[in-house]
């Protein structure tokens, strides 16, 4: 039996209306997989995603602080960009113990200890995808 399995449907569950090229690049890893491979799947995938997150979070703020430099600007914008650099930084500390309490809170909702672990890894695979994006919306621009 598959404990995982439960997890997914769950999960996909909520996301009915996704179609299947859309569910894919949502859910990287086989939901039909056993519940340790889902786990290592999602284990590297969140790996992967939070650096990337954190990645784009640096580089958000290392623009911020080139442009605060550019001296054709006002004093006072200079300054503004150098607050938006120092928060941004702040803000992926704050979303990081976000993202860390929130997900603990997703394991420990589990009463069975082998679907924990999965639960968890995908969490946090979950909330840094949707951090990705919210930098990418909030402060790329086109």
């Amino acid at each position: 039996m598959k404990i995982i399995a439960t997890v997914a449907v769950v999960t996909l569950s909520l996301f009915v209306n996704i179609a299947p090229a859309e569910a894919q690049k949502r859910y990287p890893c086989d939901p039909d997989a056993s519940n340790a491979a889902m786990r290592e799947c999602y284990t590297k995938e969140q790996i992967r995603v939070n650096a990337q997150a954190d990645s784009l979070a640096r580089e958000i703020a290392s623009k911020f602080r080139k442009n605060a430099q550019d001296t054709a600007l006002d004093q006072d914008i200079g300054a503004m960009l150098l607050k938006a650099a120092s928060a941004v930084t702040q803000s992926q500390v704050s979303w990081k113990a976000y993202r860390d309490q929130h997900c603990e809170a997703v394991r420990y909702k589990w009463t069975s200890v082998s679907g924990a672990g999965t639960a968890y890894q995908s969490c946090m695979y979950e909330v840094g995808r949707a951090r990705v994006q919210e930098l990418r919306t909030a402060f790329q621009s086109d």
